[in-house]
């Protein structure tokens, strides 16, 4: 009975379960516009985690021997949890984790760029780069950006990546709003609002 008791003072179960949410809030923040979806599952994910990481931390205090200050130091490993959500949205808010995803994926991406511009039909569709799926590439003859649009990428508006050789045409309103923010060179994060 001391055992279990003792394995909820520990805070590698809230650790599990914060790599879980971090790898998912990874994921949901890789493509333009975020996965949706996998954001929601990243939310419960990391709810779990605080769950977890509460319930450890306050069995972990009351176990501790009096006086309580002198032993506070033997917490310190609760402080990791708090230090990923913080480095995790940190690295969402600054764009890092979609620069990393988009610099992983780059070379297929170019390379689904030359076989969209070898080919009569230059739409492609149903494509899976790395973590993406593409939906859809096509050339615009327009503007001579070919746009790979990511499925399930954004809420309620088609997004994915542009590339443009000869840089981004200015954002289209017509029927449909299409805006494009540079990612690297040619390369850009395109919006199709509807």
């Amino acid at each position: 009975m001391v055992e279990r008791v003792s394995r909820w003072r520990s805070p590698r179960w809230s650790l599990g379960a914060t790599a879980v949410a971090v790898l998912l809030t990874a994921w949901a923040g890789s493509p333009p516009g975020g996965y949706y979806g996998v954001a929601l599952v990243a939310f419960l994910a990391w709810a779990v985690a605080a769950v977890l990481w509460l319930t450890a931390l306050g069995a972990a205090m009351v176990a501790l021997p009096a006086p309580f200050l002198a032993h506070v130091r033997r917490l310190w490993p609760f402080l990791v949890v708090p230090a990923l959500a913080v480095a995790t949205g940190t690295a969402l808010e600054t764009g890092l984790a979609r620069r990393v995803a988009f610099e992983a994926h780059r070379s297929a991406l170019s390379a689904l760029v030359a076989e969209a511009a070898a080919t009569p039909d230059p739409r492609i569709v149903d494509r899976r780069v790395g973590l993406h799926l593409v939906r859809s590439t096509r050339v615009d003859p327009a503007t001579g950006c070919t746009l790979m649009t990511v499925e399930d990428a954004g809420f309620l508006d088609s997004r994915g990546y542009a590339h443009c050789p000869n840089g981004a045409p200015p954002n289209v309103v017509e029927a449909d709003v299409v805006t494009y923010q540079p990612i690297d060179g040619p390369w850009y994060e395109f919006s199709l609002v509807w």
